[in-house]
């Protein structure tokens, strides 16, 4: 199964783009869910989401949305992650468990963590503290983006993060490694990741070439996984919505 989303979905610059004008924020969940079978949610990477917040998305999504959240920053950059902020984590996160809706959480580890032992055993104590959450690793260091790394990830049961532009390689490095697949659209504004302030690093617009490039390598990781979550995070001015259907219609 291939389920395509965005990353978020509350951005105002999507209005007449994406939302039909007029439309009431509080019914862009809905709207969203017509069209897309996942979305990233990354505002849990600096706090524990609340109940009523949960709640909303449940309700909101119909119970139809597979999402994924970002992990708190203080548990992936932890070498001991701390065993009551992960069960903070993981029950705020249980009603969607629960509903299964919870795809997935994803840990971002930035290009200082190569591919070492100590280091592979703190990604294991990270996935040990959050039992029951389907761990998904997003890597900085090209060193992670080998079949050797891919070997040590998969006997843990640890999804790689296959990621399409960004900072690091012009090339995607597509692995499944769990029964979960992920793949991230970042845009490839290279020059803009690793220099300037951020601003514009989501502002690019997928062509159909780059886009029909990328299916026969989701096809294969359908075939090597029980489901495969694929992303967009170009949302600057809904290019993200717009990438992300047009990448749909093809799988």
């Amino acid at each position: 199964m291939i389920l395509v989303g965005t990353c978020g979905f509350q951005h105002r610059d999507w209005v007449r783009v994406f939302y039909p004008a007029g439309l009431d924020p509080s019914l862009w969940l809905r709207h969203y869910c017509r069209h897309f079978g996942c979305c990233e949610l990354a505002f849990t990477h600096y706090r524990i989401p609340e109940v009523a917040i949960i709640q909303q998305l449940i309700d909101g999504s119909e119970g139809r949305l597979q999402l994924v959240f970002r992990v708190p920053f203080r548990l992936a950059e932890d070498g001991s992650p701390s065993g009551d902020l992960a069960r903070e984590f993981v029950s705020a996160l249980w009603p969607l468990q629960e509903n299964a809706q919870l795809a997935g959480v994803v840990a971002q580890f930035g290009a200082g963590f190569g591919f070492n032992r100590e280091n592979f055993q703190r990604l294991c104590r990270l996935r040990d503290v959050l039992a029951g959450l389907r761990l998904i690793a997003y890597f900085g260091c090209p060193d992670w983006l080998s079949p050797r790394a891919a070997r040590h990830l998969a006997a843990q049961r640890i999804a790689l993060a296959c990621v399409d532009g960004g900072a690091l390689t012009d090339r995607t490095f597509y692995c499944a490694t769990a029964d979960l697949a992920y793949v991230r659209f970042q845009g490839r504004n290279q020059s803009r990741w690793i220099q300037g302030d951020g601003s514009a690093r989501h502002d690019y617009l997928y062509s159909q070439a780059e886009l029909e490039a990328a299916v026969p390598e989701i096809r294969r990781l359908e075939q090597e996984s029980e489901r495969v979550l694929v992303l967009m995070n170009n949302p600057w001015r809904g290019q993200a919505a717009l990438n992300a259907r047009q990448l749909g219609c093809r799988l």
